[in-house]
């Protein structure tokens, strides 16, 4: 399969290099747009967390409000200096269900229903090989976020199960989230004619709705890895990345990572923050393994991410797996 998906990013390439040639060789420090879609359905199952959505917008290089540059300087995973700053603003929304959604009262130790819609607003810089993130955001838990209506309507629409447990999920609560990231990118020796790196990462979050920190890495091979250091992703996710400044005609790479998150706390397991709800006894310690691939023409770029997520709580008997597919502009 690895070879596969190699040889598959390695035609792509050369293909959208032949054809591509006429638009701009330099690297493209605009805007850009990404669309984000997470779901378990590409493993088969629909459980846990189920679906995902997000769309984001990132500003051009040094765009930015005044004051979001005086904030970003506070920021212990911002330096300012040498950087170009940008600003994003990102909507999403999440679902989160137990392993059986036609049982009306699930058991004790499933995972309570969730719904949960999020904006965000962030400051993110490059310099070097070095791009750091801080995030603040903020977001409405409970029968509020829509939850229900979208699962509900999208199971009736693919002729699926009805689920019948969104009685017994979170109450709404207003929730918030203080994030920061840093990845720092490697890069290695050439092989086969193809770039390499290592792409290391860190980051912590603080808040109501998350709070835990986490580290990692993963290793790239393709063409124009400095386009972007990781896809898109919904958070928690390993190394998500909002920045694509396409250097080349077409470029594209293969990839794997593994990382790990210290959690003390998870609304969508915990339960509601200042009120009685369903929750979980959730482990303090998780990891994910993750693999998939990117390729870009021009200001295009496709991305998908194959996930599999270490078990999260007390009563859950598998590790979690599911997907995300990505598509991004840049202008």
């Amino acid at each position: 399969m690895t070879r596969t998906i190699a040889a598959l990013v390695a035609a792509l390439v050369l293909a959208g290099a032949a054809h591509a040639q006429d638009a701009a060789p330099g690297p493209r420090e605009g805007s850009v747009v990404s669309f984000v879609w997470e779901n378990d359905w590409f493993a088969g199952s629909d459980r846990n967390y189920t679906n995902g959505l997000r769309a984001e917008y990132v500003s051009a290089a040094n765009h930015v409000n005044p004051w979001l540059r005086r904030v970003a300087g506070l920021h212990p995973f911002i330096e300012l200096e040498g950087t170009e700053l940008r600003q994003g603003l990102a909507l999403s929304h999440t679902i989160f269900t137990p392993d059986d959604i036609t049982d009306p009262d699930p058991a004790p130790d499933a995972h309570p229903y969730a719904g949960y819609l999020g904006l965000a607003g962030f400051a993110t810089a490059r310099t070097g090989n070095v791009e750091r993130t801080a995030m603040i955001e903020i977001g409405l838990v409970g029968p509020s976020a829509g939850g229900e209506f979208v699962q509900e309507n999208w199971h009736r629409l693919l002729e699926g199960d009805d689920p019948k447990g969104w009685d017994t999920q979170l109450s709404d609560e207003l929730v918030f989230a203080l994030s920061g990231q840093r990845l720092h990118r490697f890069a290695g020796p050439e092989f086969l004619g193809l770039e390499t790196d290592a792409v290391l990462h860190a980051g912590a979050s603080l808040g109501t709705l998350r709070t835990d920190i986490s580290a990692g890495a993963s290793v790239r091979i393709g063409r124009d890895l400095r386009a972007e250091y990781a896809p898109p992703r919904l958070r928690p996710a390993l190394a998500p990345s909002s920045l694509f400044t396409p250097g080349a005609p077409a470029g594209g790479y293969v990839f794997a990572g593994v990382g790990g998150y210290a959690v003390a706390r998870d609304v969508f397991l915990d339960g509601n923050t200042w009120a009685d709800s369903r929750s979980v006894d959730k482990h303090a310690f998780t990891g994910d393994l993750q693999a998939g691939l990117a390729v870009h023409f021009a200001r295009h770029r496709f991305a998908f991410t194959w996930v599999r997520r270490s078990e999260q709580f007390a009563g859950q008997d598998i590790a979690h797996a599911f997907a995300a597919v990505s598509l991004s502009y840049a202008f």
